[in-house]
């Protein structure tokens, strides 16, 4: 029986509220997203201070207010209007696009979504105007006073569409993202002033009038801000300013990587591209503060909904000259290119072209021609000896398996350890196949099981002289967040500041790391998001980020028979084919597999 026909539904013009909280789906992440787009806002409007108040991890209450140019009562009704903007007048605007915001939909959709009011005033109005938006609908409109400037309030996003709601994540990690956005902001414009209030208490204050490096050294810390190594590189329309860290200075994770564009912040895949092919080494990644400039036209900020990512006319052109940027900063040889008249990869070599023969004068002919020259024969020479060949040293014999391990540890009776490759690969050869092996993830999983014990019972050692820690407020906000748990997982903290603190102890296995640099990264692995349930988690993070520590300071191994004996330790392992972190530790190529690829089979 053939499927039933669908009732045919009629074709509505959707109402405004539901537009625009559909447009709100684009728009509106998260409340960081509300935060980014009243702080642009607020940079459009030429603010020279800019204050941002979040209460509850911003699903509460987000405030922006600001010293800018204002909007007057008829301006502040019209930007509750969809494609209602001030930055863009005409279609050919569009490819010259020089401010943050020009759509026109990110004020009536934040407003569709929450209980909205704007409190603005230009310079040539005596008084300010007040309006209160609720669910989109507008509420109420008047007069009241304000310096000149606008104050934007946002109060219970999303109350109106609880299936959003329910996304959202707790206010620490939703706060967690708006510090990001805050940081990322703040950097792109040093000169402005900003400060920053969470839950009625003051966060972070920065002047007005910063240097680069000023705001840098604000946000990121005293670490890493004297590690950096400044950038500024000219190449036609393309201009690169910022800094990057040196090559011997590595944080484990995923460190602060900030790309702006326009002194917009933003990024494109090419961007990522360069930077990956210029940093000399693939165990780390650096820290980065690129500032690329170019003429507006070059570049398109329209093909990201949240304006994240954008897109270059020549992205090649972009490519060559941040490799060459980084380069000269790192200090390291610019990217080869091939010199004038060199064959193109994968272009084959023309064939060689045969000089053309000078014309010389007719030679006269004589009667009487001379003898012919005898022709002398080569001598026949005596061939060499043949070589004497060396006798091949036969490899030694295999080794078993530990009687120790577990078993089924490993899929093979024995092993050989064939040589110790470049970039820190062992390559393996056993009676099911040949395996490789990565000795950094080998040498991690074999000292977390080592260190395993402590994540039941982590003990702690007392530091001879306690250390007085200050960190980059982001840090500090979270080392205080968790202050509880990473006491439980063996560290002696105790506030000296809001963003300084006293270690007195730290756990055992992190007894020989530096105590600023791991308690950080471990407070930033702990602000990720996923389920933790009980101290085991943290503990565990703790172990492990003891483990990798320690691996990347050791994993280079001299000779085969040390990567024998590892292997020998990786085969007593609960769970050898992964490190703690989730990476592989070996790769098994079985001779079927190469049958097969032979075309033996």
């Amino acid at each position: 029986m053939p499927d039933a026909v669908p009732a045919r539904r009629p074709i509505r013009v959707l109402p405004e509220t539901v537009a625009n909280q559909i447009a709100a789906g684009e728009v509106v992440e998260r409340p960081a997203s509300v935060a980014k787009e009243l702080i642009e806002n607020a940079l459009d409007a030429g603010a020279t201070r800019i204050e941002l108040a979040v209460e509850g991890g911003g699903a509460k209450a987000i405030e922006v207010a600001d010293n800018g140019c204002g909007m007057d009562r008829e301006d502040a009704l019209a930007c509750l209007e969809r494609q209602a903007t001030s930055k863009i007048a005409t279609a050919e605007e569009i490819a010259h696009i020089a401010t943050f915001g020009f759509r026109g939909e990110a004020i009536p959709s934040i407003a569709s979504v929450s209980r909205f009011a704007i409190l603005t005033r230009p310079a040539e109005e005596d008084a300010a105007t007040s309006l209160s938006v609720v669910g989109g609908a507008l509420d109420w409109v008047g007069e009241a006073a304000r310096p000149v400037g606008t104050t934007v309030t946002v109060r219970d996003l999303f109350f109106n569409v609880p299936a959003r709601r329910k996304f959202l994540r707790a206010p620490a990690t939703e706060l967690a993202r708006i510090r990001q956005t805050f940081t990322a902001i703040a950097l792109a414009n040093p000169a402005v002033a900003f400060r920053l209030r969470v839950d009625g208490r003051d966060a972070l204050t920065l002047p007005e009038g910063d240097t680069l490096a000023d705001r840098a050294r604000a946000l990121l810390g005293e670490a890493i801000a004297d590690a950096l190594l400044p950038i500024d590189h000219a190449q036609g329309t393309i201009r690169l300013t910022g800094y990057i860290s040196k090559p011997d200075f590595t944080r484990a994770g995923t460190p602060e990587q900030y790309v702006f564009v326009n002194r917009r912040p933003a990024t494109a895949p090419q961007i990522q591209y360069a930077i990956r092919e210029a940093w000399p080494t693939r165990d780390a990644k650096p820290v980065v503060l690129l500032f690329i400039d170019l003429p507006p036209a070059l570049v398109d900020v329209n093909v990201h909904p949240a304006k994240r990512e954008v897109r270059f006319r020549d992205g090649s052109a972009l490519v060559s000259t941040i490799q060459a940027a980084l380069a000269i900063a790192l200090g390291a040889p610019l990217p080869e290119t091939p010199p004038l008249g060199a064959p193109l990869p994968g272009v084959p070599p023309l064939s060689p072209i045969a000089p053309i023969p000078t014309p010389q004068a007719p030679r006269p002919v004589q009667a009487d021609l001379p003898a012919a020259a005898a022709i002398p024969y080569p001598l026949v020479e005596t061939p060499p000896p043949a070589p004497t060949l060396t006798p091949i040293t036969p490899p030694p014999p295999p080794a078993p398996l530990p009687a120790d391990a577990p078993a089924g540890s490993l899929p093979w009776e024995w092993y050989r350890v064939v040589d110790l490759l470049d970039h820190g690969y062992w390559l393996v050869v056993t009676d099911q196949g040949y395996v490789t092996v990565d000795a950094k993830a080998a040498l991690e999983r074999i000292l977390y099981e080592r260190l395993a014990p402590a994540v039941s019972n982590p003990p702690s050692q007392p530091l001879l002289i306690p250390e007085t820690l200050h960190l980059p407020p982001a840090d500090a906000e979270r080392v205080a967040r968790f202050a509880p748990q990473l006491a439980q997982c063996g560290f002696g903290i105790a506030p000296l500041a809001p963003d300084t603190f006293l270690i007195d102890a730290l756990p055992v296995a992190l007894a020989e790391l530096p105590p600023k640099e791991i308690l950080a990264e471990i407070a930033a692995e702990l602000d990720r998001p996923g389920p933790k349930k009980g101290l085991d988690p943290w503990r565990r993070e703790v172990v492990a980020r003891a483990a990798a520590q320690a691996a990347a300071r050791a994993w280079r191994i001299p000779d085969r028979r040390a990567a024998e004996a590892a292997m020998a330790d990786l085969a007593r392992c609960a769970m050898p084919y992964a490190s703690p972190r989730g990476r592989p530790v070996m790769i098994l190529t079985t001779y079927g597999e190469l049958d097969r690829r032979f075309r033996r089979a």
